[in-house]
């Protein structure tokens, strides 16, 4: 069951590769700077390089960043690409000292934590600690016996998007996605763990725990108004463009590339946060438990937390920059950015987010939405 809750974190991510030519761009800094083959020796031989377990094309890996990190700290850096989180986790164990930082989702970091993979972090070593969004700093799910095991780096949300122009007046409730006047042009997000909770705070359920003998009937009215389930932005770009989707259910990190890169029939769409809710998550760099560059872990988590690297990152709407986890950077970022960012606060309160749950719930999720699916 992990790993259909773990394509999540790899669609999310995959969400935001728009473009055939992003995506070369992706693989020629993928040749460029990733090691294939891990070694604790080998990662042991070398004193300044860093080796990192991150998607690819997730802002780390972006081209100015091993640049940049190494003016900074005269470090080279490595990628080991990871496909799902518990994938992650599994190369950070075996790697014993050959990856150094990974970058798990809150939903599994739990999981390295108790396997004793990670390490437990001094916060006095954390220049950019007391900037962490304290609702995300304080998260019991990063923590352990009183210890710090992960520094939040970004998060967003799945929330309802539309197209202003014909979706009127402006919905602020999930329930135009249910709306019979809409049947047929609605795009859902082919992910259980998403839309299960969608559905379960469109009815006033805990999206935690929801009653799946409510949910399932309301999933399988949403599914009938759906014009489109997909799995990648390319997918439900065309479809905007060709006017034949008006609302639905996305990305915000993917809503706001699309816009912001004014891809083809988007000029009216809108993301926004419903006030029944939206689904969230959150990142955390965290630090191999027998890495053998300590020092320069830490140096990594405090660039990757820092200003610098945020506003460069925010500001470059191409390589789709979801939203910081350091509020001193948010605090500068101009009112365009934070919007193609949604990375409004006050909106964090309004987050369901996606956090751990027991094999056999998400596993009702999965069957109920694969039997929606099917019987449509």
């Amino acid at each position: 069951m992990t790993e259909s809750r773990s394509t999540k974190g790899q669609r999310r991510r995959s969400l935001t590769r728009r473009t055939a030519l992003a995506a070369a761009a992706l693989l020629a800094t993928a040749v460029a700077l990733t090691s294939c083959s891990l070694s604790p020796s080998a990662a042991g031989s070398d004193s300044n390089t860093l080796t990192v377990a991150i998607w690819k094309g997730y802002g780390a890996d972006l081209p100015w960043v091993a640049a940049d990190f190494k003016k900074e700290t005269g470090a080279s850096l490595k990628f080991q690409y990871i496909d799902s989180e518990s994938n992650m986790l599994q190369l950070v164990n075996k790697a014993n000292g050959a990856i150094d930082v990974a970058l798990p989702n809150i939903q599994y970091i739990g999981s390295g934590i108790d396997q004793g993979i990670f390490h437990a972090l001094d916060t006095s070593k954390l220049s950019n600690y007391t900037d962490i969004y304290p609702e995300f700093a304080q998260r019991t799910e990063i923590r352990k016996d009183d210890k710090l095991y992960g520094i939040p780096w970004t998060w967003g949300s799945t929330g309802l998007f539309f197209d202003s122009s014909k979706v009127t007046p402006a919905p602020d409730s999930l329930s135009v996605l249910w709306d019979p006047k809409y049947k047929g042009q609605i795009a859902l997000i082919d992910d259980a763990t998403v839309l299960v909770p969608i559905t379960a705070l469109y009815l006033g359920e805990d999206p935690q725990n929801p009653d799946m003998t409510k949910v399932t009937p309301a999933l399988q009215k949403l599914k009938d108004n759906a014009k489109l389930t997909y799995s990648s932005t390319d997918d439900l770009a065309k479809a905007i463009a060709s006017g034949s989707v008006v609302a639905g259910v996305g990305n915000s990190d993917a809503i706001g590339g699309l816009i912001s890169g004014k891809a083809a029939g988007v000029d009216n769409f809108r993301y926004q946060i419903a006030k029944e809710g939206a689904v969230g998550w959150i990142d955390n760099w965290t630090i191999a438990a027998k890495t053998k560059h300590l020092d320069l872990a830490y140096k990594w988590l405090n660039y990757m937390t820092g200003k610098d690297f945020y506003t460069k990152w925010a500001n470059t709407p191409q390589d789709a920059s979801p939203a910081p986890a350091n509020k001193a950077v948010v605090d500068t970022l101009e009112a365009g950015t934070l919007t193609r960012l949604q990375a409004n606060p006050d909106k964090i309160s309004s987050l369901a987010l996606q956090l751990p749950q027991p094999a056999d719930r998400l596993q009702s999720w999965v069957d109920a939405w694969t039997q929606v699916k099917a019987g449509s």
